[in-house]
């Protein structure tokens, strides 16, 4: 359901009504209808949202300690310190199913 202050088309209307959905971006306020999904996601992106949940799990299992040294890591980079555990420690989902090759300082499938 939209969250709305103000009359509709304000900058703080957002959320969900009757089938539109508004939010702010940086060009202001946004009106736009749902679109559902036309096709079924392929093996390889159910495959990567599981790893990714699993990733995301393990996170959440960190002691605050461990999350401050990755927030700490990531200080100088333009990320926050679960993005950087995420880039650092999800494997690719072809990584999973047929193994990888390392190259130098790449990854290889």
């Amino acid at each position: 359901m939209a969250k709305v202050i103000n009359p509709f088309g304000s900058i703080s209307a957002h959320g969900k009504f009757a089938g539109l959905i508004f939010q702010s971006g940086r060009w202001g306020q946004i009106i736009k209808g749902h679109v559902p999904q036309r096709k079924k996601p392929s093996k390889l992106q159910l495959v990567q949202n599981y790893l990714f949940g699993v990733t995301a799990d393990e996170w959440r299992l960190l002691t605050d300690e461990q999350k401050e040294e990755w927030n700490k890591k990531a200080s100088g980079k333009k990320m926050t310190g679960f993005n950087l555990y995420i880039k650092e420690n999800m494997k690719h989902p072809g990584e999973v199913l047929y193994g990888s090759a390392r190259y130098g300082q790449g990854k290889y499938m």
